[in-house]
């Protein structure tokens, strides 16, 4: 069961990056997964939001970093389907978007909890869970991105398309598929898609968070249960199968490098919009990959950055932030 929230999303050849890599590389633009908030959330949301209503839930309670475009996926689309939202947030290195985010969490009605350190965040969301139930509610809690295999189940759907589309299109086997590796229910989840849709195509995840968040061993797990959700009898993942590359992380989540600020520019010639914490890193990836590849090789990069405006979230953009909420800021 789920929530309809996801329009299906086009697949385009970046022209301009396919010129300046020599291989052809295609985007799947998750970034326009939903106009009024999009990206890769969504997908995970219309199982998530679902089973929360099956659960009879009043409130929804998740976790993540100041900018998370997971908290305020929950917070827009979490609202629209009538729960309230809160969401317990740790610092982050600041900037333009992340300060946006926080504005638009507060004007979707979420209330934001901030904590000082992100192994709080779990304990914060259960305390805060505990005491809506001690009056009367029903919270609903979601790990931080979304990440359980219900959540995953959002890209078996994703990778279902694709090779619909792909088919559509005549384009043949693409050598490899690639996302930013943020909490791992996106990578498990193509992973299960790939195997279910009989795509013959490398699932790889770029890392854009610590490995304690995403280790291989969640990624199996959530790939595993995820694909044992609709097709019971399938044979599970090993640590092997999860392909990963941390070459992009720099020196730690949020912290732009050399290398996500080209990707940024490349993709721009494209019209692909990214960011310096998760997708720029992510086709920094790519493009690393496709120059060590042999020519002839063909590659997919999903954008999963909501493309939606988010000066439209936020009516008043002069407000000043809360002192405890701007001090996530750093």
């Amino acid at each position: 069961m789920r929530i309809p929230l996801v329009s299906p999303t086009t697949l385009t050849l970046a022209e301009h990056v396919s010129r300046h890599l020599g291989r052809e590389v295609f985007v799947k633009h998750d970034n326009a997964t939903h106009p009024r908030y999009g990206g890769n959330k969504v997908r995970k949301l219309e199982y998530l939001l679902a089973d929360a209503r099956v659960q009879g839930a009043t409130d929804l309670v998740t976790v993540g970093a100041a900018g998370s475009h997971h908290a305020l996926a929950t917070s827009v689309h979490g609202a629209a389907a009538g729960f309230h939202v809160a969401v317990v947030l740790c610092p982050q290195a600041g900037n333009d978007h992340v300060t946006m985010n926080l504005r638009a969490d507060l004007a979707q009605g979420a209330t934001v909890h901030p904590v000082s350190a992100g192994w709080k965040l779990l304990p914060a969301a259960l305390a805060h869970a505990a005491l809506l139930r001690a009056k009367g509610r029903v919270p609903y809690v979601i790990p931080a991105g979304g990440s359980t295999p219900l959540g995953a189940c959002g890209y078996i759907d994703a990778v279902g398309e694709l090779a619909t589309q792909l088919r559509v299109l005549g384009v043949g086997r693409i050598d490899a598929m690639v996302c930013a590796l943020g909490s791992g229910a996106t990578l498990a989840g193509m992973m299960a898609g790939a195997r279910l849709h009989g795509l013959a195509t490398e699932a790889w995840g770029v890392r854009v968070t610590p490995r304690f968040v995403s280790s291989r061993g969640l990624v199996v797990w959530l790939a595993t249960r995820a694909l044992q959700r609709v097709s019971p009898r399938a044979a599970g993942f090993a640590r092997a199968d999860v392909r990963v590359t941390d070459d992009q992380f720099g020196d730690g989540y949020g912290v732009p490098t050399p290398a996500a600020r080209e990707a940024l520019e490349l993709f721009a010639r494209d019209g692909v919009e990214l960011d310096l914490t998760y997708t720029a890193k992510a086709a920094a990836g790519l493009l690393a990959m496709a120059r060590e590849s042999p020519r002839g090789h063909r590659y997919l990069f999903w954008n999963t950055l909501s493309s939606a405006p988010l000066g439209a979230l936020v009516p008043d953009l002069d407000a000043p932030l809360p002192p405890k909420i701007a001090a996530l800021l750093r």
